[in-house]
């Protein structure tokens, strides 16, 4: 056999492996109107659609956070441009969970979708957060809550109202400075109306640690680490 013949026979081989696995159907999911559906997409789609949106954040950040000096600087960036660029939910429109970028596109969302945008930015900024639920002592009340650690210390913001807390130092207050309720004092860059936060303040919880989950999870590298880690588990529980 020709020994170009040879050479040849395990590339064709490999590429057509390649080709065989990237068009294999791999699952999507995304909500409409708090519903989850499921769709089949090929891999290779969904590969290159993450990829793309990884750098779409990318560049959106370098843009908010142009000439910001420090942390503080670039959460108020991107905290003012969530509010100017994402609307409140219109009544008409359907409600969408799906990937935070295209809640970027749409411009618009419910709670859920300015705290996921909010995060995924800051996050992409080099500044780790995470939102979660908040209640009330009684639970008959909850809201969304954003954390964002800044020198160390969590902060807390309500993306949704363009709501952050300001200690006496004019800087952001962090959990411990925000239950003592001593000076705090809540800004808003939206000039929307604000609710009333004194009682779900109780209810706030130090942090130690954030783990990987949706708002860092967008980067190649820590999707990997996350799947790999659900993987494990996965097998771990077999």
């Amino acid at each position: 056999m020709n020994k170009k013949i040879k050479v040849l026979i395990p590339i064709i081989v490999f590429t057509i492996i390649i080709a065989l696995l990237l068009n294999v159907k791999v699952i999507t999911k995304y909500g409409k109107d708090y519903i989850v559906y499921e769709k089949q997409i090929p891999l290779y789609l969904k590969i290159t659609s993450f990829i793309d949106r990884h750098f779409q954040y990318n560049e959106l950040v370098r843009e908010i956070t142009k000439g910001c000096s420090n942390k503080q600087e670039k959460v108020m960036a991107i905290l003012t441009w969530v509010n100017k660029n994402i609307k409140h939910q219109p009544k008409d429109l359907p409600v969408l969970d799906d990937h935070v970028w295209h809640t970027i596109v749409r411009g618009y969302g419910i709670s859920d979708n300015f705290s996921d945008v909010f995060t995924t930015l800051c996050n992409y900024a080099g500044i780790d957060a995470f939102f979660t639920k908040v209640y009330t002592q009684d639970r008959s009340r909850r809201i969304l809550l954003s954390f964002v650690r800044i020198n160390g210390r969590w902060s807390v913001f309500d993306p949704y109202y363009g709501v952050y807390f300001k200690n006496k130092n004019g800087n952001f207050a962090n959990i411990e400075e925000i239950k003592s309720k001593n000076d705090v004092i809540i800004e808003t860059v939206s000039g929307k109306a604000k609710i009333e936060y004194t009682a779900f303040f109780n209810n706030l919880h130090s942090i130690k640690d954030m783990s990987l989950h949706r708002s860092n999870i967008q980067s190649p590298i820590n999707r990997l680490l996350f799947e790999l880690k659900k993987l494990r588990s996965n097998l771990t529980n077999k």
